[in-house]
Order: structure tokens, then sequence, then C-alpha cells
């Protein structure tokens, strides 16, 4: 055999060569392996982000780019809910959706959601007639006459004029005579998932596994003895947060001095408007680990 030429084998080889190449190449699915990926347009939303809780009022601004994830085609365009730059919707608490389109010169299109919420809280005095703080204990304590207000969308899990019982049982099963308790669970904000207690002299306008609004009535106080008192519950029936983790005062006046969960709910009180109850002895306490903070005040308008 000359050198260069090949024999039945070689050429048997060669053409086993070339068949197992187009087998490679022409796969089951018929789609060539070696080809270009199409172009699909991709969306990137920073902001807002998806599962994000924005305080009603916040100034946020939308965040996103669209680009394309292979060649050789160019985005023709990309349109959010608003342009890139301008303010989202925070006017109103809830949930809120965002989306963005991008289509690119070859008429493919893509589509992108994302969903963030709206939290809102209000002073729940903030309508109550001659109003007048008192002193922080268990939560704080207020006089005065007029409808209570939720402090944020919540879901109520306890509302009752059944629990009066002994000043020893205050802040774990019963409160004093009337006996009114509404405890209710927030939905929304910072504070989502923390239970409130308002007690003491109400007329209670809720029921238990009602959710309510920031700022709807839940109850009217009366003028009078004994004052109303607001703080922070476990969510286990009538228990106090203060009186859960031994923080309320010692010997025969469970608010005899000013509890760590009483100075904290006053803060927030404050913050949002209400005038401060006084602290009278103020224990060395700490509140739960990783408790929210406040927030930054947001002004009216943004």
């Amino acid at each position: 055999m000359k050198r260069g030429v090949l024999g039945p084998v070689g050429l048997a080889a060669t053409a086993g060569v070339a068949m197992l190449g187009a087998v490679s190449v022409g796969s089951a699915e018929g789609v060539d392996p070696f080809a270009a990926t199409p172009a699909i347009p991709t969306i990137r939303i920073s902001a807002p982000l998806d599962g994000a809780s924005y305080q009603r009022g916040s100034r946020v601004l939308a965040r996103f780019r669209c680009s394309e994830n292979g060649p050789p085609a160019r985005i023709a365009t990309c349109t959010g809910t608003v342009a890139t730059g301008r303010a989202v919707n925070t006017t109103s608490d809830g949930t809120k959706s965002f989306t963005v389109t991008a289509t690119d010169t070859s008429g493919n299109t893509v589509t992108k959601t994302v969903h963030y919420s709206v939290w809102e809280y209000v002073n729940p005095l903030r309508a109550v007639g001659n109003l007048q703080a008192s002193r922080i204990d268990m939560g704080v304590d207020y006089s005065g006459a007029g409808p209570i207000l939720a402090l944020g969308r919540a879901k109520v899990t306890l509302a009752t004029d059944k629990l009066a019982g002994p000043e020893s049982c205050w802040g774990k099963t019963c409160v004093p005579p009337p006996g009114d308790m509404i405890v209710y669970r927030l939905l929304d904000g910072p504070y989502a998932g923390k239970y409130v207690y308002v007690c003491e002299h109400i007329t209670i306008s809720v029921k238990a596994g009602q959710t309510v609004r920031a700022g709807e009535v839940i109850a009217t106080l009366h003028q009078g003895s004994p004052n109303l008192e607001l703080g922070w519950a476990t969510g286990n029936g009538a228990y106090t947060l203060a009186a859960a983790r031994h923080h309320q005062g010692r010997g025969t006046d469970p608010g005899g001095w000013s509890s760590i969960e009483g100075r904290n709910f006053n803060a927030l009180l404050v913050w949002l408007g209400a005038p401060s109850g006084y602290v009278t002895t103020a224990p060395s306490q700490q509140m739960p680990k990783g408790w929210p903070t406040l927030p930054a005040r947001v002004k009216p308008g943004g």
C-alpha cells in the first residue's frame, strides 16, 4: 500500500468518524448544540424590591434595567409601571405590584413583576378628647374620652368584657373591673407579628378574628377611673408581655414601676404623636433579642 492511501479499514474508520459526527451534531431533538443561544431579554428590578415593606408616604424611586442574554438582538423597549427614577406608589397601605416589560429587536418580549407592601401606623389616641397621659407601667396609662383607633392593620385575637378579677392576676389572665380588653396582632410594618393590648374603662367595637385597618375605631374610652392602658401583649390570651417576662412591678401593685416593655411602647406612641407617659422607677431590663427599632419618621408628602 502506498503511503498516504487509505485502505478499507481506514475508510471504515473515517466513515465511522463522519457518521458519529453526524449523530452528535444532529441530536434527537434536531437542535444544533453549536448554534448560538437565542437572545432573550432579561430584567433586573433593584427598586422596589420583591417582598419589601415601605412606610406609607416613603419616597421610593423605581430602579430597573433590561438587557439581552445573548447576541445578536438588542433591547427595543424597557418599560416599567413608572419610569426608572420616578417614585413608585406608596400613597396607600396594602400590597402593591410593580411590573417591567422588555422587548428586543427580534420581537421577543419578557415581563417581570415584583410585589411590595406599604404599611401605615397611626396615633391610636388622636381622636380622644381631654387626653391626659399618666404613668408608664406594664404599658402606658391615659385618661380622657373618645374613640380608640387601631395602631396599624391588624387581626383581633381577643375582645372580651369578661376578664375582671383580683388585682393579683392583672397582666396575666384578667384586668381590673369592668374587665374589657382587646388584643390584636399587627400585620404590617416593622412590628408585624407583635401583639398590642388595650384595656380598662372601654366599650369594645370589634370581635375576635376581625381584621382592622390602621385608624379604624376598635373601642370607646370613657372618662373616669380606671385609666386606659395600652402596651405590648404576648398573644397568649390576656397576658401582657411585661408580666410574661416577669417584668411587672413587685408587691401589691403590678404597675408599681415602669417596665422596659411599657417604656418601649411609650416610645412608639410618642413617635406616632401621642403625649408621653411618665416614668416612675425604671428597673434595668432589656427588650427581647431582635426586637424592632423605630424607623425614621416619614414627613407628610414623602
